[in-house]
């Protein structure tokens, strides 16, 4: 997944995880490493194998799993070394370890995210862009061999207004599910001006959605919590939340 920060690639990952596997008993069948934790010589050793020989906790995770999404998130980072023990997982689905030991990925998807070509893209506003270049940034970075081992790129482009305002309501409907209003049989009900307020003060075109749950949780949700606490016998209604005049959340 190639595309600017921010834009939802390490969400979707989440998503294709919890639809493809995220059922039985354990329905979080989602791997994720930071590759920039692997940047350091001895990286790959440390990738497979911890200090007393064993299997690493990656490892472990897998070998339990089998059904599993691996996210390796900004692949870039990651040593030369890791790029070396990775064509093995790319190619026949299979890593060994110095002991002998075999990991089979037959079962996993493999998503790697990258903000490669982000830098020499014109990323800030909404508008739509090409996505071939991110596509061709890749293949100039990787070695051929690691490349044509990926089966598919699939570029991200800025987020559009209409992407931010319905990433803006999956958020706030999130909230609804809080374990104090589920109790409470509290609904809440979101005004289009809330929500336009919320995506103006919560996306940057140079971080993407990052910064929205920050947003939420001080214009939103801190306030919700001082009514809740301020009313403890409001249940089983029906809360509108609004934006006042002064750009603070109203509550009735």
């Amino acid at each position: 997944f190639c595309g600017p920060t921010g834009v939802g690639k390490t969400e979707l990952a989440k998503v294709v995880s919890q639809y493809l596997f995220g059922h039985g008993k354990n329905t979080d069948r989602l791997v994720r490493l930071d590759m920039s934790e692997y940047s350091s010589p001895w990286a790959a050793e440390r990738l497979i194998t911890k200090e007393d020989r064993t299997p690493s906790e990656f490892i472990n995770r897998v070998r339990q799993l089998a059904f599993v999404v691996v996210v390796l998130d900004e692949i870039e980072k990651a040593s030369p070394e890791v790029f070396d023990v990775l064509l093995g997982v790319l190619d026949e689905g299979r890593l060994t370890d110095r002991y002998g030991r075999t990991t089979t990925f037959k079962s996993a998807i493999i998503i790697m995210t990258s903000n490669i070509g982000a830098s020499v893209r014109r990323s800030i506003g909404f508008d739509g862009e090409s996505p071939d270049d991110y596509e061709s940034e890749a293949r100039s970075f990787f070695r051929p061999e690691f490349f044509n081992r990926i089966d598919s790129v699939v570029t991200f482009g800025p987020l559009d207004r209409d992407s931010c305002l319905a990433i803006t309501r999956k958020e706030l409907d999130d909230i609804q599910r809080r374990e104090g209003l589920v109790k409470a049989n509290l609904s809440l009900q979101f005004c289009d001006s809330l929500v336009e307020h919320l995506v103006k003060q919560g996306f940057d075109p140079r971080y993407g959605a990052r910064p929205l749950q920050r947003t939420i949780e001080t214009a939103v949700v801190s306030p919700l919590s001082r009514y809740l606490i301020e009313s403890p016998g409001v249940k089983n209604r029906v809360l509108r939340l609004d934006i006042d005049p002064e750009g603070n959340c109203e509550i009735r």
